[in-house]
């Protein structure tokens, strides 16, 4: 089956429907230009995958309310790991570091309106009032005079349309076409990270207290993260047993909350195990004379030790929606316009990486981390 755009409509073809995705989908829809988003996996398996990740969202806020209906903004809040929640305004503009050992406050990272966001919950809350096409693996992209195509699952349907953005993370299928196989390569961050969501009776949880809040008054349905992260360059523990007893051992050394976590966790519990991967090799992309681009992790992907993948990715979106306003509103150059969008999204990216892969280094290094910047007020 082929979809054809009719000419005199500029299309917009975004691949993959994360958070960046549809936020670029919304900012497109508010400014009236066609788009459609397409998601590889099916809605159900989609649906699963949301995950309970926890975000932090911060200088990226003014991207967000650029891109969404009023109506929608007003809802980030629901987004929150907390959303009854008022913050203490005396605290809003700082993240606490303290030693896990003794639970001494050691530093206050300046970080603005600092929220804490559930992946999934973002991703639902940017979904209202999109469409997306689910179960469409990108298998081909061609770009021929005035019209991109797009192939899906072998074959199955083809769109075309004026333009295309990736927006299908780390591992992005549009990148592929981009970059050549060697460039677009991603390292293996030299750690392991063990992630574990539990939850807890009513006073084990008003304990612990942090938490991604079901209801509030019922403790016991409270959803936590733990994420532990481990300097090696082994993978993770096969068995759950071990990623298990892994994960105990660390938690039972460290102050409280975590010591008391370490041993109410139930027997059952799943700990994932994962590795972090990033693009050290980034290089400017071929954007096809503005018609094809990136955005998000599908253009920087970075390890998570300093908070800027989410952000980077929010203001992706918007300057990308910002650049096709210029174009299909004001006829500007499409060229011009993504290539200064692709500058931004490949100089902060590659400033990034490289400074989150510094931190990640730092936190797992004691020395390193006390005489750094983070211990005097930096990031």
């Amino acid at each position: 089956m082929t979809i054809t755009i009719p000419s005199h409509d500029f299309h917009v073809i975004i691949v993959g429907a994360g958070a960046t995705g549809l936020l670029i989908a919304q900012g497109l829809k508010q400014a009236g230009i066609s788009a459609t988003v397409f998601e590889r996996y099916l809605e159900e398996e989609y649906e699963e995958r949301s995950g309970k990740w926890t975000m932090a969202l911060h200088w990226s806020l003014q991207h967000i309310e650029a891109c969404l209906p009023p109506k929608i903004f007003e809802q980030l809040k629901s987004a929150e790991t907390n959303p009854w929640e008022e913050q203490d305004p005396t605290e809003a503009g700082s993240i606490p570091v303290v030693n896990g050992r003794t639970g001494e406050l050691l530093a206050r990272v300046p970080m603005p309106h600092p929220k804490r966001i559930v992946r999934g919950k973002l991703r639902d809350l940017f979904r209202k009032d999109i469409d997306v096409q689910f179960g469409h693996i990108l298998t081909d992209l061609q770009v021929n005079n005035e019209v991109v195509t797009a192939t899906f699952n072998e074959g199955e349907k083809t769109v075309k349309g004026a333009v295309l953005i990736g927006t299908d993370g780390a591992r992005s299928a549009v990148r592929d076409h981009l970059v050549d196989t060697k460039t677009g390569q991603l390292d293996k961050a030299n750690a392991m990270i063990l992630n574990a969501y539990p939850t807890f009776t009513k006073e084990q949880a008003l304990f612990i207290r942090m938490a991604d809040l079901v209801d509030i008054q019922k403790p016991e349905t409270w959803v936590f993260q733990f994420t532990l992260s481990i300097w090696t360059d082994e993978a993770p523990p096969t068995s759950d047993e071990e990623r298990r007893h892994l994960f105990r051992s660390y938690l039972s050394t460290y102050c409280e909350p975590y010591r008391s976590v370490a041993a109410w966790l139930a027997d059952d519990i799943y700990i994932s195990g994962e590795s972090f991967h990033y693009w050290g090799n980034i290089t400017p992309w071929d954007n096809y004379a503005g018609k094809v681009t990136l955005a998000g992790d599908a253009a920087h992907p970075m390890v998570p030790f300093r908070a800027q993948g989410l952000n980077n990715a929010m203001e992706d979106a918007r300057l990308y929606v910002d650049a096709m306003k210029a174009v299909v509103l004001k006829n500007e150059s499409l060229k011009c316009s993504i290539d200064v969008y692709d500058e931004s999204a490949f100089k902060r990216g590659k400033a990034d990486i490289e400074l989150s892969n510094d931190q990640m280094f730092a936190y797992h290094h004691w020395d390193r981390v006390m005489n750094g910047p983070l211990m005097k007020g930096g990031t």
